[in-house]
């Protein structure tokens, strides 16, 4: 028996050996498998980010004005926006063919009217880069979902588009992997005057408010505002919203803020360089439309900085300062009215009012600076709202020393109010430290005699514009109906005299006992181009 059973050792152990045989091929197979695996998840990855590279490229050229150069009827005229692209579509079509407008890497596959924004884009939508020794390339195509051209709230033409990005990545040389990227590019349309008062500064107290002041708002396209004054009693309780980029700081007074506050930071209580919070305040300053108190801890927090372009400052005016305190002869050539102009009635006086009803303008046609005027002992200027180029005045700087006022006279309802560009320059090109100083009754409440549907509370009519980091003294005037857009600038606001619009500044100083109604119909009729972004990602692999 024993015999029989010889060799059985040698037949367990070629059976075991075949059984590990294929376990280890099993786990060759396994590790070979996770291996390859991970390979395709490394180039699929680096396709799709060399896919994104050519996407955030192409966004970083459309984003670059000196290489491309926005359509624009009026300030692009190798590429104008009338006659050549068709807005009421989208995507938007050429005039020409009614095709949709297409930059690609391929030139030959590009119909861009403009042949170098062609090639640049070309250049720039199409690239290698390397990724752990690994070549990658992209290639991207970008199509014109929308084109908007408007007038920005100092009258510069503008132009908003959306683009539809594709960029397809790989491994170079190589159509193994390719990962395809698609992103929206757009850049918003944006109310200029987007609350009742916002500061562009980040830090500490860049919103500081003092006293009795307080904020609500109105609509002086109702009715009932056309000759009757919104009051602290009588405006709406809402929409009196405040913002900053920064800190609010309520230093003392009691403050009634009807609406809420807009920040990027959060937190309430002490501000300081290395902690910025939103809200600093005595009390409560934020309240619900029946007064009760809003809990501090609901500022809206925003999800980035708001940037509020700043506008282009008219040329310097080399005239000596103009004081106007009884006008005469010598008052309008002195402003840089020609006799051409004086004797068509451009610059008129009577009494105490100099009336304007067109600015200075060069043999160009464009508005000329006029110098520094000081308004004294009742010196007045009337200023004739109108259209394009008559609706800009351009000052050097303005101040009020003594019952001097500025106004604005609406002559019918179709004309547009008056824009007033502050440089804030002396004749030696040195900064004026305040270069818009409006004391008490310095702004007149608007002549709308000849206007039957307009609203002497109507804060579109008279819109102050100024890019400097000077200060502006506004202490407050009985019916003072004005927007104030001063991006970089000081803004102190005091008195006791309400002020029926808006305030853009780089910091606000609210004090006194001032109320601050908001005109919501300055949303719909002054505009800004927003900051660009790139959005709505999705990929897939081919």
């Amino acid at each position: 028996m024993k015999n029989n059973e010889r060799g059985i050792a040698l037949v367990l152990a070629l059976f075991l050996m075949t059984a590990l045989s294929i376990l280890g091929a099993s786990l060759m197979f396994l590790s070979q498998t996770e291996t390859y695996a991970s390979m395709n998840y490394r180039m699929m990855s680096q396709s799709r980010y060399a896919a994104e590279a050519g996407i955030h490229s192409v966004a970083n050229y459309l984003l670059d004005q000196t290489k491309y150069a926005l359509p624009s009827t009026a300030l692009n005229p190798s590429d104008p926006i009338t006659g050549v692209y068709d807005l009421t579509k989208s995507p938007v079509t050429l005039v020409a063919n009614n095709q949709p407008v297409v930059l690609s890497f391929d030139t030959t596959k590009s119909n861009y009217p403009v042949a170098s924004v062609k090639t640049a884009f070309a250049a720039a939508a199409g690239g290698t880069l390397t990724a752990d020794k690994q070549g990658l390339s992209y290639k991207t195509t970008a199509t014109l979902l929308t084109m908007q051209e408007f007038d920005s709230f100092d009258g510069t033409p503008s132009t908003i588009q959306t683009w539809s990005l594709v960029s397809d990545g790989g491994l170079a040389n190589s159509t193994k992997v390719t990962v395809e990227v698609s992103a929206l590019f757009e850049t918003p349309k944006l109310p200029a005057y987007p609350m009742a008062a916002f500061a562009t500064n980040n830090q500490c107290e860049s919103l500081k408010i003092q006293g009795n002041v307080s904020t609500d708002s109105y609509d002086s396209t109702q009715p009932k505002w056309a000759t009757t004054a919104p009051t602290s009693a009588t405006a709406d309780k809402f929409d009196g919203d405040v913002g900053t980029n920064g800190n609010m700081t309520v230093a003392g007074g009691s403050g009634d803020v009807y609406g809420n506050l807009y920040t990027p930071r959060s937190g309430v209580g002490a501000c300081t360089t290395g902690n910025v919070t939103a809200l600093t305040e005595t009390g409560t300053v934020l309240k619900n439309p029946d007064g009760t108190p809003k809990d501090p801890q609901e500022a809206v927090q925003l999800p980035k900085a708001i940037k509020f372009p700043v506008p282009t400052p008219p040329a310097n005016s080399t005239l000596p300062p103009v004081s106007i305190n009884h006008p005469d002869a010598t008052t309008c050539p002195a402003l840089g009215y020609s006799a051409g102009e004086i004797a068509a009635g451009r610059c008129t006086f009577s009494g105490d009012v100099v009336t304007l009803t067109q600015p200075p303008l060069d043999g160009a046609g464009h508005p000329v600076t006029m110098p520094s005027v000081s308004l004294q002992g009742g010196g007045t200027i009337m200023m004739v709202a109108g259209g394009p180029p008559a609706n800009r005045f351009d000052y050097n700087s303005i101040s009020e020393t003594g019952n001097g006022a500025v106004g604005v006279k609406v002559p019918n309802s179709n004309t547009q109010g008056v824009l007033i560009n502050i440089v804030g320059k002396d004749a030696t090109g040195a900064d004026i430290p305040v270069p818009l100083n409006l004391g008490g009754n310095s702004i007149t409440t608007p002549d709308i005699s000849g206007c039957a549907n307009c609203s002497k509370f109507d804060a579109t009519v008279m819109q102050f514009v100024y890019s400097g980091t000077g200060e502006l003294d506004i202490q407050g005037s009985p019916g003072a109906a004005a927007s104030f857009y001063a991006p970089n600038a000081y803004v102190n606001l005091g008195g006791t005299a309400d002020l029926y619009g808006a305030i853009v500044a780089n910091k606000l100083y609210d004090h006194g006992v001032v109320g601050l109604h908001y005109d919501r119909r300055l949303q719909s009729d002054f505009w800004i181009s927003g900051l660009p972004m790139t959005g709505t990602f999705s990929w897939k692999r081919f």
